[in-house]
């Protein structure tokens, strides 16, 4: 069943769209602090580093830097499916992106969420 009237995030349904509003909100939130963090508090690659490794030896931190990798995926390929739906608009199509979008956030969640337990782990200088 094509539905010709949904384009955008409109194809996304509602739920996918709410989804996609809250984390752009939380990403604005995150990306601020991260930026902050990267560029004004410390401003020097090296001594950037040196708290970056600090803070992940922070269990506040580690979730803060884990939960900011989930919202990227998610805000990011959400959006990568909005724009595909668009383009395809087949029930067979926009299922296999479904399930190709759903098997790359898990996969890039897991490999994410394991380097940053394997960096908090490496020894501050």
């Amino acid at each position: 069943m094509n539905n010709k009237n949904s384009n955008g995030l409109k194809g996304l349904g509602p739920l996918g769209w709410l989804l996609q509003v809250i984390t752009g909100v939380f990403l604005i939130f995150f990306l601020g602090i991260h930026l902050y963090l990267a560029n004004i508090d410390f401003g020097h690659p090296i001594r950037f580093f040196t708290a970056v490794l600090e803070n992940l030896h922070n269990g506040y931190w580690l979730a803060f830097y884990i939960v900011f990798t989930y919202i990227v995926l998610y805000h990011g390929l959400n959006g990568v499916r909005g724009i595909l739906y668009d383009r395809f608009d087949s029930q067979k199509s926009r299922a296999l992106i479904k399930y190709s979008l759903s098997v790359l956030y898990v996969v890039t969640a897991i490999y994410g969420t394991l380097l940053a337990l394997a960096v908090s782990r490496i020894a501050i200088p």
